[in-house]
């Protein structure tokens, strides 16, 4: 899927539009993993070209704490209620 965004330039100008794309698909998937909305494996696809560790240490930048589960019944309650959610 393409979106288009207008951003007015003078945000962009300090940075090529390629790393401002990057930064923006950066944020919000981090923002998306914060809110469980994605998991680590989706917020790397949906940014594309970082991988695992680079996307844990900015979410560590940011505060961001890598989520885990105590076991898998807990995961399959979050992923139901997000499933549900979603729906």
């Amino acid at each position: 899927m393409e979106l288009i965004i207008e951003i007015p330039e003078k945000y962009v100008i300090s940075q090529s539009p390629e790393k401002f794309i990057k930064l923006l698909k950066l944020n919000t998937a981090i923002d998306m993993y914060k809110n469980g909305l994605l998991s680590v494996r989706a917020a790397i696809e949906f940014i594309g070209k970082i991988d695992r560790y680079e996307f844990l240490y900015e979410c560590q930048q940011r505060g961001i704490e890598h989520q885990t589960y105590e076991n898998n019944e807990e995961l399959k309650t979050e992923v139901a209620m997000l499933d549900k959610e979603l729906s």
